[in-house]
Formats: structure tokens, sequence, C-alpha cells
């Protein structure tokens, strides 16, 4: 085993021996919190335990994961308050012992559950798990353990999200102990540094993905000793503001590409002057009751454009336009109800809503105050948040106050790689600047044609990963993605209802 993984015993194989049970737990906080000063308590000092449970659901063949509740601090500033239990899968390696540092693998949303996802991502890491061993802990705030503060209630059956069901679970969880201000970025930071010390980790490797980017820069100021090397994964950055861009400008970028490509430009000639109309004619359909206004059509179909570029289909852009096209003008022509395009926006249902609008409003909205709604590039977007924000510190309050200079990320000379699409619409393809003049040690890599999650779904940038992650200094790092080519345009015109 590598010196960068020394550990007094493996937690796979001897979990009864290093764990306490629930009431221990709880004892140790209590103690804890009895001995802590007038200082904010930090990770090292809560002797947080691991509490051994039964693994939810099955493997897959030749996984083999144990799994624990890691008990923490309500509120880390005092430890001594409102324990809260965070669900942890610790994965084997697939080929024999661990000879490299273990990965700690951080999620986006804000509010995605790691444990939700984890049959999807110990897929994707196949090719870095020979004898790496991976950690997965939902965030607080997220996952089957989250309680009350998850406010599934607050989503209806079309993903939309009612501020009023939201507002009054935020309130139903303050009543039982879980306040707005205990799901911050920092916190959750020092939960992972709790969790390497009670895993017995010398130093992980960190894989970061969207939010999680910022997950991962308080905890390299929290815990860096305890960090090897990072890789941010489409990264939001603590200095890069998330709905203050233009996305759609990629949608754009989308369709010039197809006017170069002869095969899409005789397939598609009219895509672009068609997605400028679109808008407008969806106004005149014959909707179902149950649809939403037709107002909004608009704002929603170029939404999904804009998600079917994260999802890396850009292949499907111009079609989708087309045969949206063409299924409204039946509609108006034979004045019969028009169904419009499914909504692919990501599915709210799956994340935290308490912990993902306690962090947005603080980190996200707080900072545009006063600015016009011209002023600003998603105004629709942002004016929802607003009033939500609005709605949770004025009828709720506890929200979280963040102290001077939070979004600057702490330098560090560990190795970094970055990589991201050019073509992501869910964090500005360009930002990755903002990350790296902090990073001494880094390289950034971004993938042509590609959307969001580019280690999931892109092979090449698997492979840039899997050799960063093998030892090689960022410098030395091979562009595997330098010369990936642009996909072949879908010409079938594959129905958009579909």
């Amino acid at each position: 085993m590598q010196t960068g993984m020394i550990r007094t015993t493996n937690p796979i194989l001897s979990a009864g021996r290093l764990l306490c049970a629930p009431v221990c737990a709880l004892a140790a906080i209590l103690v804890a919190g009895a001995l802590v000063s007038v200082e904010p308590a930090r990770a090292e000092d809560s002797h947080t335990p691991l509490q051994p449970i039964d693994c939810p659901g099955e493997r897959a063949e030749g996984d083999v994961a144990s799994c624990f509740l890691l008990h923490v601090p309500s509120d880390w500033n005092d430890i001594s308050n409102r324990p809260m239990a965070l669900p942890v899968m610790f994965f084997a390696p697939l080929e024999g012992e661990a000879t490299e540092p273990p990965l700690l693998v951080l999620v986006g949303g804000p509010g995605q559950s790691a444990i939700g996802l984890e049959k999807r991502i110990v897929e994707n890491l196949k090719p870095f798990r020979a004898h790496r061993e991976v950690v997965l802990m939902d965030q607080r705030g997220t996952g089957p353990m989250a309680g009350t503060i998850h406010c599934s209630e607050a989503v209806d059956k079309d993903n939309a999200i009612d501020t009023e069901k939201l507002v009054a679970c935020a309130k139903q969880a303050k009543q039982e102990g879980q306040l707005l201000s205990d799901y911050s970025t920092r916190f959750a930071a020092e939960d992972y540094h709790a969790l390497r010390n009670a895993l017995r980790i010398d130093k992980w490797a960190v894989l970061a993905h969207s939010y999680g980017a910022r997950v991962a820069q308080e905890l390299i100021r929290v815990d860096e000793e305890g960090i090897d090397r990072v890789i941010f994964n489409g990264p939001l950055f603590l200095n890069t503001r998330l709905l203050d861009w233009n996305p759609f400008e990629r949608v754009e970028e989308a369709l010039e590409l197809c006017n170069q490509d002869d095969p899409c430009r005789e397939a598609y000639p009219d895509a672009y002057w068609d997605l400028q109309r679109l808008p407008f004619e969806m106004r005149k359909a014959k909707l179902a009751d149950d649809e939403l206004p037709a107002e909004l059509l608009g704002i929603l179909y170029k939404a999904r454009l804009e998600v079917l570029l994260s999802w890396h289909r850009i292949d499907k852009v111009p079609g989708d336009i087309t045969s949206t096209k063409k299924s409204l003008e039946e509609a108006l022509a034979e004045d019969k109800i028009w169904t419009p395009p499914d909504n692919l926006s990501p599915s709210m249902k799956m994340i935290g809503l308490g912990m993902h609008f306690a962090i947005l409003c603080a980190e996200d909205i707080k900072p545009l105050d006063g600015q016009a709604p011209s002023e600003v590039e998603q105004p629709s977007k942002i004016a929802f948040y607003e009033r939500a924000c609005r709605l949770l510190e004025d009828e709720v309050g506890d929200t979280i106050t963040l102290p001077d200079g939070w979004d600057k990320a702490k330098p560090t000379n560990r190795p970094v790689l970055v990589l991201n699409g050019a073509f992501d619409t869910i964090v500005e393809p360009s930002s990755m600047d903002n990350g790296l003049s902090n990073y001494s040690n880094a390289v950034w890599f971004q993938v042509p044609y590609a959307g969001h999650d580019v280690i999931s779904r892109i092979d090449c940038a698997r492979d840039v990963a899997k050799d960063f992650l093998a030892g090689t200094e960022p410098k030395a790092l091979v562009n595997h993605c330098a010369d990936r080519e642009m996909p072949v345009f879908d010409l079938t015109g594959t129905s958009a209802t579909n």
C-alpha cells in the first residue's frame, strides 16, 4: 500500500473495530462539544465516528462495497448541537489491493445525491478503479437521509417548483431542528474532512463535478494536507456565478456548425431562422388545458435545446428545431391541439431543494442584489430565484451568512486537472480561467463539441483523467481530446415530441 494511504486498519475488513454504535456517535459529539473553546470547531476536533449499516440495493458483478453513516454536527461552529447522519459508500478496488490513493467523488446540483447516483458513478469510473478505492457520501441536505429539508413535495409532476410549498417545508424543517444555515458549502467541506479522518485515509484524490468544485475548493481550504490531487469536471468555481451568463449562445454556435456542414445545411437550411420564429408561432397554438401558458413555451423550448447540448447531443439540435416547427405547422393548419416537445430540464425531483436554495440564495443570488433584470443574462431564472430567496429569508430566516472573501479560493500547488465541454450550457465554458489562477500546478483541457460532465460521457476525457490519476504531472499530460472530431449531425428529423 502506498504511503499516501496510511491506515492502521482497512475499513472494509475491520469496520467493527473502528466504529461506534449510534449512541456512541451522539455521546462523542456531546463530549467534544463540552470541551470546545470559543474558536470555531474543526473537523478533526469532533472525533466523529462511522456507524456500519447494510448497503442499499444490489451491487453490480465484481463490486464490493461497505456502507456507513457518518455522524456530524449540523453546525460545525457548535459541535455539541443537533447531530445529523450522512450515508457513505466505500467501494473496494476491482482488481486486488488498493495501491493508489482512494478517489472521493463530489457530485453537483447543488443538491444531487451521490448515493442516488451510485450505480452510474461506479460504472463510469471503472477505468480508474483497478487498484483504487472509491468513496461516495451524500452532501448534507441530499439523498435518503436528508429528512424534511429535502422538500420533495415542493416539486410538481411537471418538474416545476412551488415556492409557497418550499417555504412551508423550510418552516417545518426549522421546527424539527434543520436550519437553512446548516447547509453551507463550508460545512459540506468539513463533513468530508471528518470522513477522511474517520476512514483513516492519509490522502485521497478528489473528482469534483459541477457544484462539487466549490466543495472541493473549500476542502482545499480546510484540509489541503489530505488531498493528493484534484480533477475539476465541468466545474462551477467559487468565483463563477451560475446564472449570470447567456447559455443560449452555445445553441447558436451549434447551428453555425450545422451551416458549415454540407449534409446538415442541406437537410436543415432554415434551422436558424425557424428557431427565431418558433417562440412567436407557439403563441398561436391551441393547447391542452393542462399545458403551460403559450407565452412560456418559447422560453422552455430554448431551455430544451440548451439541455440537449449539455447532454452532449449537439447532433440533435437542428433536427429538433425542424421537427418542432413541422409539428406546430401541422397543428395550426388543422386547427388541432398541439403537444409541445418534452421539457428536458434536469429533474428537480431528485434534488435536495432546501440545500439547493440555501446555497444558491447565498452564493449566486445575493451577489446580484441591486442589479436590474436588464443587467443580467438570465432574467427569468434570476427573478424566480430572487422571489424564492426573499420569501425564505423573510418567512423562515436562518439563511447562510457568507464571510468576506468567501469566493476567493485558497491557492495550492497540488496537481489539478480541469476538464470541461466547449458546449456546456450549465456552467459557462470560458469561466475555467476563474479557477486556474489559484492553481500553480494545473492544466485545463476543453473538450470540443462536448457538454457538461465530460468524464462520464466522453472517452477521450476519461483517458486524460486516467493518465492524471496514475500520477502524470499536469504539464506533462497529453490532451487526448485535442483532435476530437465534430459529431455527425442527425439527419433523420426525429420527432421533437418523443
